[in-house]
């Protein structure tokens, strides 16, 4: 038996074994899955935005971010959406096939004629695992009109976080350098991006620095680290990162090299072609990241129920047994 640390909570007030992985032929599940299956699927109120942020060129921001997408897709029966704000050639939009040829500028011109979800639905494409995808645009132009403030204006930014909220329980938003600062005010949750690297460690403490001068301590505190394309050779530099990480953010998740995700991999991703401890992983980050959603909703109903509660009489503080308030995990 051989112990794997997938993922670091610090909200549970240390390291956390993720997973055992056993030799055999049991079909029981016994690496932590179930766990983390059970984290994914788990109810909260309201809608939620994540935004994905790369700490460095090439982390595999894009590809996080599709890949969580997608693991939202297949473990929840919500509806779920990617939205593609990056530019380039290698976005997240490169990994699927676009059945519509709208894409995100398009929708924001057209936010005014989006009545319902049938109208909303034309603008996304909808993949095997039942993520949609707002697509990017990819012509040379799209930087442009990205920095375009009449067009990507602060009004209709927040227009359309909103259309989000009312037609998706979830979205994940890769956006680009551009329009990264602008998207912070609208995130419920950041995926920080780490590639598994010499330059990680440097990279995950500027982008500490760069969110609390933006104002954002407290979204970075919240803050789920991802280290992308682990292996063997690199865990001296998985390592280092982590230490700067650990204690300025609430969770840390491995993800192992995959050649499929890699750049000049697969051109279309598709989740279940991927290695037994890839699709894990991303489980994991699911899990972790559903999980403070679901700390939060109850908080706040905890929080809610307090303000509207009575003060009890002697004889009914008499006869209640004293509770014990038992901490979100």
């Amino acid at each position: 038996m051989r112990r794997v640390e997938s993922v670091v909570g610090r909200d549970s007030g240390g390291w956390r074994r993720i997973a055992q992985v056993v030799v055999g032929g049991s079909s029981v599940r016994t690496d932590g899955s179930e766990i983390d299956e059970a984290r994914a699927r788990a109810v909260f109120s309201g809608s939620r935005r994540i935004l994905v942020l790369g700490c460095t060129g090439g982390a595999g921001q894009s590809t996080t971010a599709l890949m969580l997408g997608h693991t939202f897709a297949q473990y929840r029966d919500d509806r779920i959406v990617a939205v593609d704000a990056n530019t380039g050639g290698d976005t997240l939009t490169s990994r699927i096939e676009p059945e519509t040829p709208e894409t995100l500028t398009s929708l924001l011109a057209g936010l005014d004629r989006v009545s319902g979800y049938l109208t909303m639905r034309g603008y996304t494409t909808r993949t095997a695992s039942g993520l949609e995808v707002i697509s990017a645009d990819t012509d040379a132009g799209a930087e442009q009109r990205l920095a375009d403030r009449s067009l990507f204006s602060d009004h209709r930014l927040g227009e359309s976080m909103r259309l989000l909220d009312r037609h998706y329980k979830l979205a994940v938003i890769d956006p680009a350098a551009a329009l990264a600062a602008r998207l912070l005010p609208y995130a419920d949750q950041l995926v920080l991006v780490v590639p598994a690297s010499e330059e990680a460690s440097e990279a995950v403490a500027m982008t500490y620095e760069w969110l609390d001068g933006h104002g954002c301590a407290e979204l970075r505190r919240r803050a789920v680290m991802v280290v992308n394309g682990v292996s063997r050779r690199s865990m001296a530099d998985v390592e280092q990162a982590e230490s700067v990480a650990r204690g300025r953010c609430r969770a840390i998740v491995r993800v192992p090299w995959d050649d499929d995700l890699a750049p000049g991999g697969a051109e279309v991703v598709d989740p279940g072609q991927l290695r037994a401890a890839g699709r894990r992983a991303y489980l994991a980050l699911a899990g972790v990241v559903v999980a403070g959603f679901a700390a939060q909703s109850a908080q706040t109903a905890r929080t809610a129920q307090s303000a509207q509660s009575v003060r009890p009489s002697d004889e009914e503080l008499a006869s209640d047994p004293p509770g014990t308030r038992i901490g979100e995990r």
